[in-house]
């Protein structure tokens, strides 16, 4: 009976490991400031990326109404871990209606507003060397207002960022 009741337990427990997906290394950092930003979370895997030199960096952008925490349950680690690529989730400081990115307002410029705290951040965490960050792997992007805003930085920083995808996002 004892030896059963073992083996079911070890079965159990090898189902679970086995349906739970890859271990995540990495770890989360929350409500950081930076690169202008009062509230970033960031995610650093332990892994490198396999295309250049050091860890890729990505930065997503929210959408109208969401919480940047609705990011920490979005398996983000797990492409993380897997391409060796530093995550931040930075909410914007300078919301429109809705607590969206302010896409519509504003001048669009480097030195304007969230546009320039996001490549302050971009710029920020590619040069700490302790993140290992290859500056040629850094990317941008957003869900909705995030999107557009994503979008629009790109195009104002294509020498900060290599790729921009959004999804469901106004067009600049």
């Amino acid at each position: 009976m004892r030896i059963t009741t073992l083996a079911a337990l070890a079965g159990a427990l090898l189902t679970a490991a086995l349906c739970a997906g890859p271990a995540q290394a990495g770890s989360w950092q929350d409500n950081q400031s930076l690169g202008g930003f009062n509230n970033v979370h960031l995610y650093t895997p332990d892994t490198d990326s396999p295309v250049g030199t050091g860890k890729a960096l990505l930065i997503v952008l929210h959408g109208c109404t969401q919480s940047i925490n609705a990011y920490k349950t979005a398996n983000l680690e797990t492409a993380a871990e897997e391409f060796g690529m530093v995550v931040a989730v930075p909410d914007a400081m300078n919301k429109a209606g809705f607590s969206c990115w302010s896409y519509w307002q504003g001048t669009k410029s480097r030195s304007a507003g969230d546009y320039k705290n996001l490549i302050d951040l971009a710029n920020e965490l590619s040069s700490d060397s302790g993140r290992g960050i290859d500056p040629n792997q850094v990317y941008i992007a957003g869900l909705s207002s995030g999107a557009s805003f994503a979008n629009t930085t790109a195009c104002l920083a294509p020498d900060v960022f290599a790729g921009v995808g959004v999804s469901a996002g106004p067009s600049v």
